[in-house]
């Protein structure tokens, strides 16, 4: 009986400790959130978000937490329905940047070194940096990347091989290469390259066709914006030969096509340059942009 006693007050003991432990993460992650002054002044959050269909979209809302399920066991994307949509990161910034009680999200890749009316918000401690996405701490890094069916024609495949070696150097100026850049000798293919997808990518897949022409001129690319999804959708279906997207394959996707990696890239938060916020944690991006925070001060401590 004396042990009987002696163990359940161990396992008593044990279980104090336990919750203890708990309590103390919780207040020093409550803690750990520090309280802005001046939100207050801010009031209702303006949440400006990217199409359906988007790979920065779904990127965001993968990694915040803010894609969730619903009752039938299938991923819902849980936005707040108020919020404003824009077609790419230019509209994006044009929004945020009018707007004191803005926030939004775009690649970082499409930043310029100085722009005007917004600011980059450090996440969960981290700037987004090339240098924190190339060490995969930044924790809304992303891969670009580029899909196709079936076997590379010749012209693909020597614009491909530019794409991997000598074409990182243009990769590094405003994301992180995936590759060593190295020598390229063209083998002088002639034909057409019809390319179509992310926004995103988009910027950078003309200035490496760019890079290409001055190696072999006897090719045609031809590159089309739209979205991630209607990229790789055209790519499977042969509308075009390449799709560009700006988040990582889904496994059907994976299934019907074959593809690349051509760059690391990072999705950056931005508010207005007058919000005080400077930095925001991934539990706070989806108070907001679930709606859970409807006021800028209901993300204080």
């Amino acid at each position: 009986m004396r042990k009987q006693k002696e163990k359940g007050l161990a396992v008593l003991c044990m279980l104090i400790l336990f919750c203890a432990v708990l309590t103390g993460c919780t207040k020093k992650e409550k803690e750990s959130v520090q309280k802005v002054n001046g939100l207050e002044k801010l009031g209702a959050v303006t949440v400006v978000t990217r199409e359906e269909g988007s790979g920065t979209r779904e990127v965001f809302i993968e990694k915040t937490g803010v894609k969730g399920t619903n009752k039938e066991g299938k991923t819902v994307d849980e936005t707040r329905e108020d919020a404003v949509v824009k077609m790419d990161a230019e509209s994006v910034l044009e929004e945020v940047a009018k707007n004191e009680s803005a926030i939004g999200y775009v690649s970082i890749g499409s930043l310029k070194e100085e722009e005007n009316g917004i600011k980059t918000v450090v996440i969960d401690g981290i700037e987004p940096t090339r240098e924190q996405i190339g060490k995969g701490d930044y924790p809304l890094s992303r891969n670009l990347n580029i899909a196709y069916s079936g076997t590379l024609s010749p012209v693909e495949q020597d614009f491909m091989s530019y794409l991997l070696s000598k074409g990182q150097d243009i990769v590094g100026k405003g994301y992180v290469a995936v590759k060593k850049s190295s020598t390229f000798l063209s083998d002088q293919s002639q034909g057409s390259i019809r390319i179509s997808g992310s926004t995103s990518v988009a910027p950078l897949m003309e200035e490496l066709a760019k890079g290409y022409h001055s190696f072999n001129e006897n090719v045609d690319i031809i590159i089309e914006a739209t979205d991630s999804t209607s990229g790789l959708t055209a790519a499977m279906q042969s509308a075009c030969d390449w799709g560009m997207a700006s988040r990582d394959l889904k496994e059907y996707e994976k299934e019907l096509l074959e593809y690349k990696t051509i760059a690391r890239d990072g999705v950056a938060v931005i508010v207005n340059e007058n919000n005080p916020v400077d930095s925001l944690t991934m539990e706070q991006l989806k108070e907001l942009y679930s709606g859970e925070a409807q006021e800028w001060e209901d993300i204080n401590p």
